[in-house]
C-alpha cells in the first residue's frame, strides 16, 4: 500500500481518503491519554471512541489501538499527518509572500547627487536616494519620477537603468527588489515633501550617512552616467 497526502492534511491512498484532521486529532487525543482521556476530551462515550477507531482501522487497513493505547501503526499514521500538516501550513504563510517592488533614483548636478533624509524608520535620520514604492499598474519609470518629484520637488526624465538590486537582507523590512534609474533634471524646484525631512545635493566625495545599500547604488549609478550607453 502506498499512502499520499493532498493539499489539504488528508492522508490518501489510490484516491481514496483515509484519514483528515479529524481522524488526527482523535489519534492525537489516543496516543496522550488512551480511550478514557480521548472520550473525556470529546465529551463522548468510549463505546463512540471505539467506533470511530475502528472506521479509521477499516480505512487505513491495520490496528492504530492497542490494548487502550495507540499501536505502533497508529504512532506511525500520526508522525506522517504531522510532518504533512507542517509542511502544508509552511506553503501557506509563504503564499502569498512576494518582494516588493521599488525604484529609486539618481540625478546628478556639477558632481554632486541628490538624496532626502529620511523622515520614517527605517534609517530614520540618514540620508538615501529618493524612490519608493511601484504602484499597481504603474510603469517603473513614470515610478521613480512621481516619487523624486514628490520626495524633492524636481522634474525628471530617465535617461536609462542602472540596475536592479534584489538580496535579501537589504531592508529590515523584508525583501525589497529595487530598481536603480539614472535621471536627468527637467524642472522645477528643489524642496523636500512626502516622507523626507530634507532634499538637497552632496558632493560625491562628501557623502553623509546613507541608508539601505544606496553607497553601492551610488558609485553604480555614477559609473553609468561616464560611461553612457
Amino acid at each position: 500500500m502506498t499512502f499520499s497526502l493532498r493539499a489539504e492534511p488528508v492522508l490518501t491512498n489510490d484516491g481514496r481518503d483515509l484519514l483528515d484532521s479529524d481522524d488526527l486529532h482523535l489519534l492525537l487525543l489516543l496516543r496522550d491519554g488512551g480511550t478514557e482521556g480521548a472520550a473525556a476530551d470529546l465529551g463522548i462515550t468510549k463505546v463512540t471512541v471505539l467506533r470511530k477507531v475502528r472506521r479509521i482501522e477499516r480505512d487505513v487497513g491495520g490496528k492504530v489501538l492497542q490494548n487502550g493505547a495507540l499501536s505502533p501503526f497508529g504512532t506511525e499514521l500520526v508522525e506522517r499527518m504531522q510532518l504533512f500538516v507542517r509542511l502544508l501550513e509552511a506553503q501557506l504563510e509563504n503564499l502569498w509572500k512576494n518582494p516588493s517592488l521599488t525604484c529609486d533614483g539618481l540625478v546628478l548636478r556639477d558632481g554632486k547627487v541628490l538624496l532626502v533624509k529620511r523622515g520614517r524608520e527605517p534609517f530614520r535620520g540618514c540620508h538615501a536616494l529618493p524612490g519608493g514604492f511601484v504602484e499597481y499598474g504603474e510603469s517603473t519609470e513614470d515610478c521613480v519620477v512621481r516619487e523624486i518629484r514628490e520626495e524633492t520637488g524636481l522634474d525628471t526624465e530617465v535617461l536609462r537603468l542602472v540596475g536592479v538590486y534584489s538580496e535579501m537582507g537589504r531592508d529590515p523590512r523584508g525583501h525589497f527588489v529595487t530598481l536603480l534609474y539614472l535621471l536627468r533634471e527637467k524642472g522645477g524646484s528643489l524642496k523636500a515633501g512626502d516622507d523626507a525631512d530634507s532634499a538637497e545635493f552632496f558632493a560625491i566625495s562628501d557623502l553623509p550617512d546613507l541608508a539601505f545599500d544606496h553607497g553601492r547604488m551610488i558609485a553604480d549609478g555614477v559609473k553609468a552616467a561616464e560611461h553612457p550607453l
